[in-house]
């Protein structure tokens, strides 16, 4: 195996590199032979060869600050056990006629660049290392799905610097990861999260590799479970809104244009209806972008007055770790599920509880084939006569400090307006029209929103975050609030998907 190649940003080139030697024990069954790719992991394969056109990767970044007294020795110490014990940091995507599969090696060599670290703030020097390491796309094909640096002051180890292939972790693949190195050589998690599964700690993490889940979803039962998504996602696509054709409007360059968006009020506003529903801040945000997607459809809010059916959609971003074996293991689960929910004759409030319910339908139908996925929507789509697309996502991802759940006022709320910040950002593309992730911890939320200005105009990031910010806001005061505008009410007092009040946004 081949390891990956460091980046050589001119000043950022590392003073030298440390080959970090691999033999972890041969597996069982199986070998080196090439084996399926798991379903989570075509999601993302895909995800990455979308991405690379564009210049990105889909890399996953983390910085660990090292404890004092760590050795360069004890470093390269813990990357080989962390890289020798699982299995998915050891795998390499291999394209075949049959497809994309994968191998898994035994040997290999770990490259650790060596960064010394001018005189100053010697994190900022790590986070410019990491950004250096993480911004170049990964090839899955090629060495290992990981790069690692360290960043020295005065030849004493500071920052482990590490970036991490989307197709070999996702974010809750990381949780064991982190924890493995700080009982060796970090000081804590940089990005701690709460964990999957139903509780806080489920132990050891079990023997639960690329293999087994492979040979899991290829079984009887994993057959049931795929039927079992496919149909839930059949019967949202079958009422999911139209989506746009991508003929609709020229890309703008970048195509893919992304605003980060911090606002206290909005914060506040979630956390009030999720006190007042019972319901949680992510089914709340699930349903103010339900609510969106609704009205923007052609028949929108009339439908949605006259009692008739007036279904809006959202993509989440499931964990898909509810089994033990899967809830701490170093494997990407995660994929979007099809959610869709009648808006027809609800107020706010209802629709929360209504979302919530089918939340929690398409995270227990969980994953599915992508490859069948696809031709299930392509086969709807043509039955239909319309487009559908992934929009909007919904990537709710919480850390390990919960959002504050609890009523607010209206001065509250105008007092926090202030606060408000949104700038243009970099970030992985999705294949998505637009695609939202919320990180989320006690002190808000924060949104990034990616739009795809194939699909919409590249002022629909503004007006989308203003009109989803609106609603939240009026919902946070208003307990009665119908869930889509009425189209009696006076033009501008409630913005649609497309309409709103401008959000103004920083370079």
């Amino acid at each position: 195996m081949t390891a990956p190649t460091v980046p050589q940003v001119p000043a950022l080139v590392p003073t030298r590199t440390v080959e970090v030697p691999l033999a972890a024990e041969p597996a069982a069954t199986g070998g080196d032979a090439p084996f399926p790719l798991t379903w989570s992991q075509q999601h993302y394969l895909a995800e990455v060869d979308a991405a690379r056109p564009h210049g990105r990767g889909l890399t996953i970044p983390r910085l660990y600050r090292l404890r004092a007294g760590t050795t360069e020795a004890a470093t390269a110490a813990a990357l080989r056990l962390l890289v020798e014990d699982h299995e998915v940091l050891r795998s390499r995507v291999v394209r075949t006629a049959e497809g994309p599969r994968q191998r898994i090696s035994d040997r290999g060599t770990l490259l650790l660049a060596v960064h010394e670290a001018p005189t100053g703030d010697t994190g900022t020097h790590a986070r410019a290392v990491l950004d250096a390491l993480a911004a170049p796309p990964l090839d899955p094909t090629d060495g290992l799905p990981l790069r690692a640096a360290l960043v020295n002051r005065d030849g004493e180890p500071r920052y482990l610097a590490l970036a991490f292939s989307h197709v070999a972790v996702d974010a809750y693949a990381l949780v064991p990861v982190s924890a493995q190195l700080v009982e060796r050589i970090a000081e804590a998690d940089p990005l701690p999260r709460r964990a999957a599964g139903n509780g806080p700690d489920h132990g050891p993490a079990p023997d639960h590799g690329p293999r087994q889940q492979a040979a899991a979803e290829a079984s009887p039962a994993g057959e049931r479970a795929a039927l079992r998504a496919l149909r839930l996602a059949e019967e949202a696509y079958r009422r999911a809104p139209a989506g746009r054709s991508a003929a609709d409007a020229a890309p703008a360059a970048p195509r893919h244009r992304f605003l980060r968006h911090r606002s206290t009020a909005l914060s506040l506003a979630v956390g009030a209806v999720a006190a007042r529903t019972g319901q949680s801040p992510a089914a709340v945000l699930a349903a103010a972008l339900v609510a969106l997607d609704a009205a923007r459809s052609p028949a929108g809010a009339a439908r949605q007055h006259s009692g008739q059916p007036c279904f809006g959609a959202v993509h989440l971003v499931a964990a898909n770790r509810l089994r033990p074996e899967t809830a701490a293991a170093v494997l990407p689960f995660s994929q979007p599920v099809p959610c869709c929910v009648d808006t027809a004759g609800a107020t706010f409030d209802t629709l929360v509880h209504r979302t919530a319910a089918a939340s929690l339908r398409a995270y227990r139908a969980g994953g599915a084939p992508p490859d069948r996925l696809a031709q299930l929507l392509a086969s709807v789509e043509r039955e239909r006569g319309v487009r559908l697309d992934a929009t909007p996502v919904l990537n709710w991802r919480p850390r390990a400090t919960e959002l504050p759940v609890r009523a607010t006022t209206a001065g509250e709320l105008a007092t926090a307006a202030a606060a408000t910040v949104t700038a243009r950002a970099l970030a992985d593309p999705w294949r998505a029209g637009h695609h939202l992730s919320a990180d989320v911890d006690a002190d808000g939320i924060t949104l990034l929103v990616q739009v795809d200005t194939a699909v919409f105009a590249p002022g629909h990031a503004e007006r989308h975050l203003a009109a989803l910010e609106l609603l939240l806001r009026e919902a946070a005061l208003d307990p009665d609030l119908a869930a889509l505008p009425d189209p009696a009410r006076p033009a501008g007092t409630r913005a649609s998907a497309d309409r709103g009040p401008a959000v103004r946004t920083t370079d």
